[in-house]
Order: structure tokens, then sequence, then C-alpha cells
């Protein structure tokens, strides 16, 4: 875990000094501050998703997708702990002593957003002028930014009460992907349908999940491309093309043949059946 006590005392020393530039660069370190925080409970949870499935990377949209596809307690203060013996028959797990091991302090990702967003806005930008006449100081408001810093730093000290980080809570499923990884997912985040991708950060595969009477199972999501020499059918991965640029060209040798196959993106005009229309897609 991130020990935020020295970026907490960098900002205190330059808001100590209290001029323009001070203060501006306490709000940069503010906000470098919030997002490392939320990028370590990523770390920390990297195991179970996909650095491709992270849509944005703004610390507020990094955390609502640990939330929903990795860890649903992530925003919730947790604590550890273990009993000082070992379970006995016929006493109760809430009647036994128990000693603290850890806590990780919850946050709320709509605030530490809005905090992020706000530092941006008041220190981290310069003014864009309405007219001709309008100047474009050097810095913000001192006032202003100093209040929004002072905000973020109560919610840091407050951030760096926390003793110890989770990986997430909940029962595990585990599947082996055609490239040899290993990957891991939160049962109770998984959804008929949902698209998971493989760990490997060097794979293209992309994996449909599948609720049967058992638990889950993972489909591998492919396009099927025959070989122009042999005709044979190829089981692409999704991502291989989803990947590519439009008129980009990529290329694959046939599992039969090892013939070497040409695809390209374009953009092509078809007519729909039955009508008199016409639609423009890639």
């Amino acid at each position: 875990m991130i020990n935020l006590d020295p970026v907490i005392e960098r900002i205190d020393a330059l808001l100590d000094k209290d001029t323009d530039q001070s203060v501006t660069y306490a709000a940069l370190e503010a906000r470098l501050a919030l997002e490392r925080v939320c990028y370590d409970r990523l770390r920390q949870r990297h195991d179970y998703i996909s650095h491709k499935q992270l849509r944005r990377w703004q610390p507020g949209s990094v955390v609502n997708t640990l939330i929903k596809e990795v860890d649903e307690h992530l925003g919730k203060t947790l604590t550890l702990s273990i009993s000082k013996s070992p379970v006995r028959p016929g006493v109760k797990v809430e009647d036994e002593e128990y000693v603290e091991v850890g806590t990780e302090i919850g946050f709320n990702p709509k605030k530490i957003a809005k905090l992020w967003n706000a530092l941006a806005k008041l220190a981290l930008h310069a003014h864009l002028p309405e007219h001709r006449n309008d100047a474009i100081p050097a810095y913000g408001d001192r006032a202003r930014i100093r209040a929004k810093v002072e905000e973020v730093q109560s919610e840091l000290r407050r951030l760096a009460k926390g003793t110890m980080t989770f990986s997430g809570l909940g029962e595990e499923v585990k599947f082996e992907c055609s490239c040899g990884e290993l990957n891991k997912r939160r049962v109770g985040l998984l959804r008929d349908g949902q698209h998971v991708h493989c760990l490997n950060p060097e794979c293209k595969q992309t994996w449909k999940v599948a609720r049967e009477a058992d638990g889950f199972g993972f489909e591998q999501v492919t396009v099927p491309v025959n070989c122009e020499a042999c005709s044979a059918a190829n089981h692409m991965p999704w991502r291989f093309f989803l990947d590519m640029k439009h008129d980009e060209v990529g290329s694959f040798s046939c599992h039969s043949c090892r013939h070497r196959n040409y695809v390209q993106w374009r953009l092509m005009q078809v007519h729909r059946e039955g009508s008199a229309g016409c639609q423009t897609d890639a």
C-alpha cells in the first residue's frame, strides 16, 4: 500500500509558503496523490481484470470499473481480524476473542473524482479568454485553490490511517486461456454473456461467460475466416480485428496449410435485403 504521509507533508509545506506558485504546486501534488490512491487500489486487484478492459484512465472511472467488475466492496472500510485461538467445537465465531490485523480505508469514488476535477479547473489550466480584452493570469485564485487543496488534505489524512489493502473478497473461479495464462474472476460479479479479456497483456483472447448448472464456463469469442488457399476455417480472436484501425492490413498463417492470409478493415456500402435503402458499415 502507499504511504501517504510524505506527500501530505509536502503539500503542507507548500501551503505554508502561501504564494501563488506554491499553492498551485500544492494542487498538483494533491491531484497526483488522488490518482495514486485510486491506481494503487487497481494494482492490488489487477489479478482479476485485464488492463485492456479499463476503458478510461481517470481515477473515478477506474474505481467504478473495479467495483463493477472486480470488488464490489472496494468503497467500504474493511478490517481484518484473526481469533486468538483455533476454532473449537461449541464456541460460536462471534464469541471468539480477536486481534486486529489491519484496516483498508474505503472512499467514495464520486467524491474523489469531484476533487480531482476541481483541482484541475481551479489551478492546473490557464484561463480561457472570452474576448480580446480578457486577461490570462499566470495563476488561478489562490484562496479558492487553497480551500480545495485543504479539502483534499483532509481526505488524504483519513485514507492515511489505513494499514493494509485487500485484493477483494468473495469466491473465485479460475480458467486457463489458450495462451497458458491462468485467469481468475470473482464469482459474485460474473454475468451470463459478459466478455472478459485474458490477463496476459500479449494475448488477444476474449472469453464469453456462460452460466452453467454447476457454476460458470468460459467460451472463446472468435471470428471464423476461411483460408484463401485451402478454405479451412481459422477461428481468429475477436480482438485481433477489433484492435485494428480502418484500412489497416493484418495477417495470419492458416492453421491447416500455413498459407499467409491478409485481412483489412474497409468501409463498404451494402443493401439491406427487402429494402430499397442502403446502409454504410465498416
